[in-house]
C-alpha cells in the first residue's frame, strides 16, 4: 500500500457510496411505472432494462441521474461527519472520483460535495478508468461500490473499501483485502493502522 505519511489522500466514489442511488432508482421506477422495485433483487441496470424495456429504462435513468436534481440528494447517514472528521482530525485528504460526463456533471456535483463534505474536497469526473486516476492522484485507497473497480484497486495494492450493497456483498465475503461496511461510522476503524490515530 502506498501511503504518504505527510498528506495521505483517500479517493471516494459518489453513487451508492456517499448517497443512496438505489432509493432514487426506486422512486423513479414508482413515478414512471407505478411499480415498487425490490432493490435487494435488482443489482444492475441490465435487470431494469430486462424488466421494463429500453424506453422506460432510459426515462428512469434520466430521472435518477438528472444533474439538476443533485441538490435534492442527501448523503448516507454519518457520511458527511465521518468524511469531515477524516480531514480535520486525521489529516486525510478526500478526492471524489466518479464516472460521468465531466462537462455536465462537475458544475452540479462539486458544490454539493463541498457543501456536505467540506470546502477542501477534490473532484474528478471522468468517462475513463477510475483506477488510473486514483493512481495518478497518489491516493492510498479507494472507496467504491462496483465489485470490478474495488477488486482491481485491492489487486493494485491499494486499501480498498466498499459500502455493502447487494451487488458487492459476495466480493466482500470472499476477499479479506476488501473492507466492507454497512454504516459510514465504521470507516475510521477500517483504515490502515497508521491512519487510525487521531494525530494523523
Amino acid at each position: 500500500m502506498r501511503l504518504s505519511s505527510e498528506h495521505p489522500l483517500l479517493a471516494c466514489d459518489v453513487d451508492s457510496t456517499v448517497w443512496d442511488t438505489g432509493s432514487w432508482v426506486c422512486s423513479a421506477v414508482l413515478e414512471v411505472t407505478g411499480e415498487t422495485l425490490d432493490m435487494s433483487a435488482v443489482t444492475t441496470w441490465t435487470h431494469v432494462l430486462d424488466t421494463y424495456g429500453e424506453e422506460i429504462t432510459t426515462t428512469i435513468f434520466d430521472r435518477v441521474f438528472d444533474p439538476a436534481r443533485i441538490r435534492e440528494r442527501e448523503p448516507y447517514a454519518g457520511a458527511s461527519k465521518v468524511v469531515r472528521a477524516l480531514q480535520l482530525e486525521r489529516g486525510i485528504g478526500i478526492h471524489f472520483v466518479t464516472h460521468n460526463d465531466p462537462e455536465i456533471m462537475t458544475l452540479h456535483l462539486e458544490p454539493w460535495l463541498r457543501r456536505h463534505f467540506g470546502p477542501g474536497v477534490g473532484l474528478t469526473v471522468t468517462m475513463g478508468d477510475k483506477l488510473g486516476i486514483v493512481e495518478e492522484l497518489g491516493a492510498f485507497g479507494l472507496i467504491d461500490d462496483r465489485p470490478d473497480t474495488i477488486a482491481r484497486a485491492a489487486d493494485a495494492g491499494l486499501w480498498a473499501a466498499t459500502k455493502i450493497q447487494p451487488w458487492n456483498r459476495e466480493l466482500v465475503a470472499r476477499r479479506d483485502d476488501v473492507h466492507g461496511f454497512s454504516d459510514w461510522w465504521e470507516v475510521p476503524d477500517l483504515l490502515p493502522q497508521v491512519l487510525r490515530a487521531g494525530d494523523g
